[in-house]
């Protein structure tokens, strides 16, 4: 080993186990099939978030293993790897890598993740073989002054189906990135405890939405039962004056809530006694003493 190599990698191994003691949180990233030219992207987008480091496995493995809060980690660290130093917690970590991948073009046999669509529009291609091209792909395609236009969206591959070759050649001349690409966190490490990629690959949408729910079905029960919580104090108190008020009117209990009521009450039976009962006769004169 020269010089050079064993200073490079000792200095590697020092600047994992300095930032190992400066954030709460180590994930180990796969590097296998990532591209190199979108990883400084993801360094740039981490930034002010944490920082990434890449290494030989070989100095990966030994800083982990020096420090007994990463130690877990080092069975991880296998092939290609990166390590993760972030604020984040290892679920947003997750999330965070997830919703920042970049694009790549895609291969002859590449597995379809979405429909791949390619728009209508000018494509700015001029007329010659590319016309050629776009038609094998299966576009419908006219010459529009200097260059080639796409009629209309067509979907060229299918969810779940492979890029045909045609098809791969196409989207490289339209400089179409149907490909999504991004880091893939192995596992993560906070507090001692270590979070695998299945545990933190979750949909955050549904698990709100369960949050919500499990929510509402609790304040319901502890409404239906009376039970006394900052949230249900509110509508409870105002559950049992309305019933105290109902009680009290049905019972003709005269208060200052019911009073209204009350006598509202009484002039409609009034008004329907008056509108059914005969006409009073004028009193009788009385008759006179003898």
């Amino acid at each position: 080993m020269t010089r050079h190599n064993r200073e490079w990698k000792e200095a590697g191994l020092q600047e994992i186990k300095r930032l190992t003691e400066a954030y709460p949180v180590v994930a180990i990233a796969d590097l296998n099939m990532f591209p190199a030219s979108l990883f400084q992207g993801i360094r740039k987008k981490l930034r002010g978030k944490g920082t990434i480091v890449v290494s030989k496995t070989r100095v990966i493995k030994k800083a982990l293993q020096e420090n007994k809060k990463v130690a877990p980690l080092t069975g991880y660290a296998n092939k290609s790897c990166a390590v993760i130093f972030t604020s984040m917690n290892p679920f947003e970590l997750f999330s965070f890598l997830k919703k920042n991948k970049g694009s790549m073009p895609a291969k002859e046999g590449h597995i379809a993740e979405e429909d791949i669509v390619v728009p209508a529009g000018d494509t700015g291609l001029p007329p010659g073989p590319a016309l050629s091209d776009l038609k094998a792909a299966g576009l419908s395609v006219r010459v529009q002054g200097a260059t080639i236009a796409i009629a209309e969206d067509k979907i060229v591959t299918r969810k779940g189906q492979a890029v045909s070759k045609p098809v791969a050649g196409m989207l490289l001349k339209l400089n179409i990135r149907p490909v999504k690409v991004g880091l893939s966190v192995v596992s993560a490490i906070e507090g001692g405890q270590v979070f695998e990629a299945k545990i933190l690959d979750i949909d955050t949408e549904v698990v709100f939405q369960k949050f919500a729910s499990a929510h509402r079905k609790a304040f319901n029960l502890a409404f239906n039962a009376c039970y006394f919580t900052k949230q249900t104090m509110p509508l409870l108190v105002q559950k049992a004056f309305n019933d105290a008020k109902a009680v009290a009117f049905e019972a003709e209990v005269f208060t200052e809530e019911t009073m209204p009521k009350l006598l509202a009450k009484a002039k409609a039976n009034a008004d329907s006694l008056k509108a059914v009962a005969p006409e009073v006769l004028p009193e009788e004169k009385k008759e006179a003493k003898p």
